[in-house]
């Protein structure tokens, strides 16, 4: 089971570095455009990890609450879904801490590709 949650969270970390580098399209045309607003999907990292927060410390798992009452606590780093991906990656996370954010993550991720990914990300 950990090896699926770890080649399971591979794929999300390859995908996410794949996404958070590209544009996300307002309006009529991309943001990079003249007189447009700038905003990659890296972006919206900070609102992923918070959605998962408020999501994780209302949940019934008492490990998941556990796990982002110690987060909140514990200083962020610079890239927060980036670094629960690797934490993820390298089992460096409880196990029911992983089963619970995996389904999560990917559903949001691969709702990112779909929407704001080039063809073929998703």
């Amino acid at each position: 089971m950990a090896d699926d949650l770890a080649h399971r969270a591979d794929a999300l970390l390859d995908l996410w570095s794949r996404l958070s580098a590209h544009h996300v399209v307002l309006g009529s045309g991309c943001a990079c455009g003249v007189g447009g607003v700038s905003l990659r999907l890296e972006d919206f990292e900070l609102d992923i990890v918070g959605y998962l927060e408020d999501a994780g410390l209302r949940c019934d798992v008492a490990a998941v609450v556990a796990f982002f009452q110690a987060l909140q606590a514990a200083p962020q780093p610079a890239q927060p879904l980036l670094a629960l991906l690797h934490d993820m990656q390298q089992e460096r996370l409880p196990g029911e801490v992983a089963a619970w954010l995996l389904p999560r993550l990917e559903r949001t991720l691969r709702s990112f590709a779909e929407l704001h990914g080039p063809k073929g990300q998703g």
